[in-house]
């Protein structure tokens, strides 16, 4: 993953080429081929390469060009048509990096050429003429770009540490972004990060800055289904799902200089991505690196984890399968690692640390895995029955509750109360009945939140406490919360993105693509159920690519960490301990309610849902009390 950086003054002072050097010296991870600078006229932008595709091989960032000058972060997937567009013959494109090709469709359209540009990217142009800045981030957001905008001062960067290396740039930890993690609101509040005075640019979004300090954001593009999906037949849809994920995995993997690595379960969605990848592997003569999480072959049961369903593909000529395979690691293990390489207390996974380190060590510089499938091309909302039947088609809906119950071994009480009833519950009744069930206590107070710090939000209007995230999913509104998810997706902090970075990796999904939520929006809910179970398209449309076994599995998904209950469990009351002993004069109590925190661990019941979310959430509120604490240190 490549960086760029910046910093623009509008007061007329001066830009040093020695804080563009602390800032390039912030992403040295990011730039192992190259870092550079250019400072002219009160702006200062910068780059840090790292090869990852062919092409990048003729990168020579910033590129100054007249009265611009460039730099990005960027693979751009439409090459052949950007440069048919723009009049560039194949001989020229060939030896073309897509910064240049960035450049002229720039030159032609202006900022609107987001319009016209696909594949993962962030870019950065300042126009001299116009003295104006354009900064802008791909749709899905799976590139990102900070920015501290103060009085005549304009910073941005990949990653936040960057951007202290600016005098002026404030390294302060938000409140309100304290809050939102321990409250959970509905509400997400657009551009936010973890830090008062830094923000981040939205997927999606574009961002000028005027020569006078005035600034302006606009969206041009939000998750929608296109008109051209919308109303076809299942055979269009079959061979249109083969067609756009195919083109959003090999657009990643054909131009590669290195073999690529997978984050891989075996299941539907990296499962499929493997697949799909043989074609260029093998007329590349190379093997993907499939990289699994799972337990011990002699690990005791009912833990169940991705083994089989990996194993299943280990025929597969064209996939190299490794297993990463947990010892004595817990969920705050070497945990300040992680803090200082995302800026962040989320994004901490250790599986997720691991698997990225083998990556690296398997000389690799790009990482997919398959997140997003649920949200787009591989549904498995819950309440799918229940849809059904809220939509009328009780002949349909008699067919697959039978259906159901065979694929799945479940008894029909079982299926009725979580496949059926959740989609045809208002949602008054369903909040009556959790109120009852805390016994009319406030959803806030369910949080191991400080009181008095929880009464200063809600008087700030920070926080609303009547728009808290419940443990229930509403499930008949999905195609709502769908949005939303893939909205906050495309919004938020790519703290994966990042800590792939920090090992010299670049992180992409193909189910993020563009041109795959597009269609994925459009898909009718009659093709994601059938015959009882999800993800019927994908069973169809990958048949001859997919192991048998996966074809013929029932419903639902293996965990990336597996026997992560049992590791959290065992070692959270420890970890609680300690985090309460780097509560130096009440900085943590300010926020947390400890007394809460370990009630809540204490009365865990692990024979419920509820008890394992309570204890992920337990365990995320002691990693962000160990970023405080960790951050106030590196700041003293």
């Amino acid at each position: 993953m490549s960086a760029i950086f910046g910093v623009i003054r509008t007061d007329g002072g001066t830009v040093s080429e020695r804080e563009l050097g602390r800032m390039a010296n912030t992403l040295a991870h990011r730039g192992p081929d190259g870092r550079h600078i250019e400072v002219n006229d009160g702006v200062g932008l910068g780059h840090c390469l790292l090869r990852v595709n062919r092409e990048d091989w003729y990168e020579a960032q910033p590129i100054r060009d007249g009265a611009i000058t460039l730099v990005a972060d960027l693979r751009l997937d439409n090459r052949e048509a950007l440069a048919a567009a723009l009049g560039i013959g194949e001989a020229v494109l060939r030896d073309m990096p897509d910064s240049v090709l960035l450049l002229a469709a720039y030159r032609e359209w202006g900022a609107d050429c987001t319009d016209r540009l696909l594949g993962d990217f962030v870019f950065a142009i300042w126009d001299g003429a116009s003295r104006k800045l354009t900064l802008a981030r791909d749709h899905m957001g799976q590139r990102g770009v900070f920015f501290h905008h103060g009085a005549g001062l304009f910073v941005f960067a990949s990653e936040p540490k960057a951007l202290w290396a600016v005098e002026g740039v404030p390294r302060r930890l938000s409140e309100e972004a304290i809050g939102q993690r321990l409250l959970f609101p509905v509400d997400h509040t657009l551009g936010a990060t973890l830090y008062e005075g830094i923000e981040i640019l939205p997927g999606g979004h574009v961002l000028t800055l005027a020569a006078d300090g005035a600034r302006a954001t606009r969206a041009y593009w939000q998750p929608r289904a296109t008109p051209e999906h919308l109303g076809r037949d299942e055979a269009y849809y079959v061979d249109a799902y083969r067609r756009i994920l195919g083109e959003a995995v090999v657009c990643r993997v054909r131009r590669l200089g290195r073999p690529p690595a997978l984050l891989f379960s075996g299941g539907f969605d990296s499962g499929a991505i493997a697949a799909l990848t043989a074609p260029v592997m093998t007329e590349q003569g190379r093997r993907v690196v499939a990289l699994c999480s799972a337990l011990a072959e002699d690990a005791p049961p009912p833990v169940h984890d991705a083994r089989a369903a990996a194993e299943a593909f280990r025929d597969y000529p064209h996939i190299d399968l490794r297993y990463f395979v947990r010892t004595d690691e817990t969920p705050f293990s070497d945990i300040e690692t992680s803090f200082a390489a995302t800026d962040d207390s989320a994004g901490t996974a250790y599986v997720r640390r691991g698997l990225y380190r083998m990556a690296s060590a398997a000389d690799t510089r790009l990482v997919l895995d398959g997140m997003g499938g649920d949200l787009t091309l591989n549904v498995r909302s819950g309440a799918m029955l229940g849809r059904v039947l809220l939509g009328g088609r009780v002949p349909s809906f008699l067919r697959e509750l039978r259906a159901r119950r065979h694929a799945t071994g479940r008894s029909m009480l079982h299926i009725l109360r979580e496949d059926v009833m959740p989609a045809l519950t208002p949602l008054w009744l369903s909040a009556a009945i959790r109120s009852w069930r805390r016994r009319g206590v406030p959803m806030w107070r369910m949080r191991p939140i400080a009181a008095r710090f929880a009464q200063q939000l809600f008087d700030q209007e920070a926080i609303d406490p009547d728009r808290l995230t419940v443990p229930g999913p509403a499930y008949y509104r999905w195609e709502a919360r769908r949005l939303d998810f893939l909205c906050k997706a495309a919004w938020g902090q790519p703290n994966e993105t990042i800590l792939a970075a920090s090992e010299g990796l670049e992180l992409s999904r193909p189910y993020f693509d563009r041109r795959v939520v597009e269609f994925a929006l459009a898909i009718p809910d009659t093709l994601h159920l059938r015959f009882g179970n999800e993800r019927h398209l994908a069973r169809i449309a990958l048949a001859e690519h997919l192991p048998v076994r996966l074809l013929l599995s029932g419903p639902g998904n293996v965990s990336e960490s597996p026997d992560m209950y049992r590791a959290t469990r065992d070692s959270a009351p420890e970890a609680l301990v300690a985090v309460r002993a780097l509560d130096h004069d009440g900085r943590l109590s300010r926020y947390i309610d400890f007394k809460a925190l370990a009630h809540s661990i204490e009365t865990i019941d692990p024979s419920e849902r509820k008890g394992l979310r309570a204890l992920h959430r337990a365990s995320r509120t002691i990693a962000l009390a160990r970023f405080i604490a960790w951050f106030d240190d590196r700041n003293r």
